[in-house]
């Protein structure tokens, strides 16, 4: 829930819970006074849940990119994991990696590299559903989460993300490793290092997509 809400709830709380001990304002006067307090206490109420939820987005997102940083990243994908268990659907991760990454950064800079990587997770994120999520893993390696969808579906939206990354970034490709739950692993260790070793073998080609086999 919004913490925005709920502080301004918590507010609106303590200001029913200061009227039912203390009783209703005793004249005109001492009712506005009271108002601008149950007013300024609901403005703070609201600020502090504003300044919780930033806390709680920067611990979450990656500051360069505004991916989901690794280790939130992995609890969702846990989370995702079990669901699709219990109620038996099928979830695909993909590890998606900027070729020659060090080279570029060594040519151009590491400034350029930066904005190359904010460049790259925006075309990421324009490539996928509202109900995906993408993470940087580290480095230049991202993810990509796609509960409700098969390999196949992983297939379309890493060559969908191979093309955009092309027609984008000016020749740059991306190696891809694709794996699914329950079809490849039963775990979401399992399921994360079963892409991740795709991609690296990807990452030996080029340019390449490596889906994981039965």
């Amino acid at each position: 829930m919004d913490s925005r809400w709920i502080g301004l709830g918590i507010s609106c709380l303590f200001t029913l819970l200061w009227t039912a001990v203390y009783g209703l304002p005793a004249n005109q006067q001492t009712a506005v006074l009271a108002a601008a307090a149950a007013v300024l206490q609901a403005a703070v109420g609201y600020r502090m849940g504003l300044y919780a939820d930033r806390l709680r987005e920067a611990a979450y997102l990656d500051s360069l990119t505004g991916a989901l940083v690794n280790r939130r990243f992995f609890e969702l994908l846990e989370r995702e994991v079990e669901r699709a268990r219990r109620h038996d659907y099928p979830v695909t991760l993909l590890f998606i990696d900027l070729d020659n990454f060090k080279i570029f950064n060594d040519s151009h800079g590491h400034l350029a590299g930066d904005h190359l990587l904010c460049r790259f997770a925006d075309i990421l994120k324009r490539s996928i559903r509202a109900q995906d999520s993408v993470g940087r893993w580290g480095g230049e390696e991202f993810v990509i989460l796609l509960p409700h969808a098969d390999t196949q579906h992983g297939v379309t939206v890493g060559e969908r993300i191979q093309r955009n990354v092309r027609e984008d970034l000016g020749g740059v490709t991306v190696s891809i490793g694709i794996a699914s739950f329950p079809a490849h692993a039963s775990t979401a260790t399992e399921l994360a290092a079963k892409a991740d070793t795709l991609m690296y073998e990807a990452k030996k080609k080029k340019d390449c997509i490596l889906v994981a086999e039965q």
